[in-house]
């Protein structure tokens, strides 16, 4: 299993102002990637990536997630052109998310 950590992070944003703070919202932008166009997703494909998308969206603040999981969203993640800077520690927790050992109950 793989642990990701959803909780917001600071983000610089360039806007008319200047530059800004804001919370970047990691759930709806893991969520979004997940219905990326690229990825030309087939039926099933989309109704497994609204399965995950569910499970992003409504997760605690760690998120687990199995490898089949884990492989869907690192797939959408790499699939993905156009990432800024303010996306980098969003691909460095789904890309270096640790793996955790299942314990058998």
């Amino acid at each position: 299993m793989r642990k990701i950590n959803l909780d917001p992070y600071e983000a610089e944003l360039e806007t008319t102002e200047g530059l800004k703070k804001a919370p970047y919202d990691v759930r709806m932008s893991l969520s979004n990637l997940l219905f990326n166009p690229g990825l030309k997703l087939n039926s099933r494909d989309l109704l497994d990536n609204d399965r995950l998308s569910q499970k992003i969206l409504k997760g605690n603040s760690d998120i687990l997630l199995e490898e089949a999981e884990y492989k869907r969203l690192r797939l959408a993640i790499e699939g993905f052109n156009g990432f800024t800077k303010t996306d980098v520690e969003l691909v460095r927790r789904v890309l270096d998310a640790p793996e955790v050992p299942v314990k058998e109950g």
